[in-house]
């Protein structure tokens, strides 16, 4: 897991192939706001621009994914994002073959993600997103494939 600033983002652009196109994304929907909805990048990269009010933590599940790895970038808001070593996770739904995604119980960390603050979350990192005060919250996730 990583977690810092779109202002630093080129520190982490040669972590993956599809890395500078997630980040260029990021950085135009934060300069020039795009509407909700999915956004194909390159490399079999994708993105979700979402809005929605923060949530209380019991509303919100602990997931992971195999097969690809979340950039999630709050544009602004904020958020308490849970995250956790998948190792201490205990499953109860698994949909990695339909949806990619299995739901956990278990502790989680929270980070708070301000304006412009995103996470890297990999196959390892269970991640419990969607956290807040109730206020809104408009967010990025861009999808990268695991090599």
């Amino acid at each position: 897991m990583i977690k810092d600033n779109i202002k630093n983002a080129a520190l982490y652009e040669a972590v993956h192939p599809a890395f500078p196109a997630a980040f260029a994304f990021l950085k135009e929907a934060i300069a020039h706001p795009k509407e909700v909805g999915r956004y194909e990048l390159t490399d079999g990269a994708f993105a979700f621009v979402q809005s929605y009010d923060g949530k209380s933590a019991d509303q919100c599940k602990i997931e992971a994914h195999k097969k690809f790895i979340d950039i999630q970038c709050v544009v602004s808001g904020k958020e308490f994002f849970g995250v956790a070593d998948l190792s201490t996770q205990t499953l109860y739904e698994d949909k990695f073959d339909e949806k990619d995604v299995a739901f956990y119980h278990g502790e989680v960390d929270l980070l708070t993600l301000r304006d412009g603050d995103f996470v890297i979350v990999f196959p390892d990192d269970a991640h419990r997103p969607q956290q807040g005060d109730g206020s809104r919250i408009e967010k990025i996730v861009v999808k990268v494939p695991m090599i």
